[in-house]
């Protein structure tokens, strides 16, 4: 019999042994965080290292997500995606141990190309019982512009595109494909150090996994894994149920997509919700637009199921059982669900963010007491790259800025933080300063920005730049330059985001996609993000 073929007898924990099952469950969740851990101490690169833009994952063998890290929530919510491409390519009777795939293509279980994404799989008594997956966001992988998150009219400009590919196998690393990668990057021996950062992340996620088995037994453990879906499950099903039943629409527009920001993309959603079960319909949203802020299905997917798992309360344990009973409409061709070669680079960090915002306020007319204000809608990315003739190197370089996001009806919201799909870290100017040819002139709260409520909205963020040399190319990706996040309740809207690029030649206003820009040395970049809406009626608009 094929090893992978044979089925360890798995368990039922959660019934008979609820300490087991906690225990366990728990170990599985720790196991992710401990493999962020390693890869952030051990990678080159300051978004993996300081900004910590990677996520980790465990899946059983049928790809259901069993546990996570508390990282990037467009990074998880695609997670299974990733590996059912990657098990399409390479069936699970092929899988060996200390195999490897590797993958970044969107149409084929990616998010966008900076994301390298890596499943490894893990085997107990030569049974294939899980895999470990990471994804981990490379500072550039090629395209026409340095940090590759910039604006195009097709994938094919973005960077290299990779489908599912064997990078290892049976411990033995395809060196000829590495070095095709690596060919195509425009520092290649910091992404080599990000790659093998990778790879010892698996290796301690594995190796704990094997203690794991070891300790309580591999049916125990697979059990656990089958046990804590159907948890999640019992306790989403339970809040819904608890909830009245609701069928509720909302639509906004994007700001435009980079090419023709005339254009306003509509992304407009039905959502119901009967009994413990929701579905969200995007029929009539906009086809796909020229510009990099196409969705693929895996990144709208993510949105929604951060969504569903925010609304239901955020303290469930995050799990494929969380969207057991979730139904998603999208139709192929649009702009959540993109189609190739139709760009999608912005899709992550600025689509995702608005379309939560989107379900937000749909929820909101329902359930105004369980959803936030619209928030700043965006990651706010920002990118650089050029020749460094002091330190006589390459250097590229990818940051994202925080903003201000929606109050609640608990509270205000926070200032200046990455909110929704995003999970990442503020980046220390003086690390970046030490490094780059670069300072920055200001880095500052923008209290006005605040949507004014009974609770107010949180603040964005003005962050600016000055070259220290000419030739620099620098991008932005942003959004709600035009449409402000809305209040709940009541609640007023944000504050506006602006962009400006500052020159001996005048200041010129951006939209909010924007590059690659050729820098001289002296002109300033600055950036200003969103405020987030306010909840409830400011107390100095209420009739007496």
């Amino acid at each position: 019999m094929n090893a992978t073929e044979h089925r360890i007898a798995s368990i039922n924990v959660l019934d008979n042994d609820p300490v087991t099952f906690e225990v366990v469950k728990s170990t599985l969740y720790a196991i992710c965080a401990e493999m962020k851990s390693v890869i952030m101490r051990t990678s080159f690169s300051p978004l993996l290292s300081l900004s910590a833009d990677l996520s980790c994952a465990v899946l059983d063998r049928d790809c259901n997500v069993i546990a996570q890290g508390v990282d990037i929530p467009v990074h998880l919510g695609a997670a299974r995606f990733t590996a059912v491409s990657a098990l399409k390519a390479f069936p699970r009777e092929t899988w060996r141990e200390k195999d490897a795939v590797l993958l970044n293509d969107p149409y084929e279980g990616g998010t966008h190309l900076p994301d390298m994404s890596l499943l490894t799989p893990v085997f107990a008594d030569e049974t294939l019982i899980a895999f470990v997956l990471s994804r981990i966001h490379w500072p550039d992988i090629g395209g026409i512009a340095a940090g590759s998150s910039s604006v195009c009219d097709e994938i094919i400009k973005e960077g290299l595109r990779i489908p599912p590919i064997k990078i290892i196998e049976g411990g033995v690393l395809r060196e000829d494909v590495l070095r095709l990668i690596l060919a195509n990057v425009r520092v290649p021996s910091d992404r080599k150090g990000d790659f093998h950062a990778a790879l010892a992340g698996h290796a301690r996620a594995t190796e704990r996994m094997l203690e794991l088995c070891g300790r309580y037994g591999a049916g125990v453990v697979t059990g656990v894994m089958a046990d804590t879906q159907t948890y999640s499950r019992r306790l989403v099903d339970g809040r819904l149920l608890a909830l009245p039943d609701a069928d509720v629409s909302n639509e906004e527009t994007l700001d435009g997509d980079g090419i023709d920001d005339d254009a306003a993309p509509l992304v407009k959603v039905r959502i119901r919700k009967v009994g413990s079960r929701m579905s969200f319909d995007f029929t009539g949203s906009s086809p796909c637009v020229r510009g990099p802020i196409n969705a693929p299905i895996p990144i709208t997917s993510a949105a929604v199921y951060y969504t569903v798992l925010s609304f239901v309360g955020g303290d469930i344990a995050p799990n494929s059982g969380v969207y057991a009973g979730i139904e998603i409409i999208a139709p192929e061709g649009t702009v959540v669900h993109a189609t190739y070669p139709a760009p999608v680079v912005a899709a992550n960090t600025e689509t995702a963010n608005r379309i939560v915002d989107i379900l937000m306020g749909a929820l909101a007319k329902a359930y105004p007491d369980r959803v936030s204000a619209g928030s700043y809608g965006s990651a706010c990315v920002y990118t650089f790259g050029g020749f460094d003739p002091m330190r006589k190197r390459a250097f590229v370089h990818y940051e994202t800025i925080g903003g201000g996001m929606g109050a609640t009806a608990q509270g205000s919201g926070p200032s200046g933080l990455r909110v929704h799909m995003g999970n990442t870290m503020n980046l220390p100017i003086e690390g970046i300063e030490a490094a780059l040819p670069v300072r920055y002139l200001n880095y500052e709260i923008v209290r006005e920005s605040a949507g004014n409520g009974l609770h107010r909205g949180g603040a964005g963020v003005r962050k600016t730049f000055t070259t220290l040399i000419d030739g620099v190319e620098a991008s932005v990706l942003g959004e709600r330059t035009k449409s402000a996040a809305c209040g709940v309740s009541g609640g007023e809207p944000g504050g506006l985001a602006s962009f400006r690029l500052i020159s001996r030649n005048g200041t010129r206003e951006l939209s909010a996609k924007s590059g690659p820009h050729i820098l001289a040395k002296g002109d300033l970049l600055e950036m200003n993000t969103a405020g987030g809406g306010g909840w409830g009626t400011p107390p100095e608009n209420r009739k007496q």
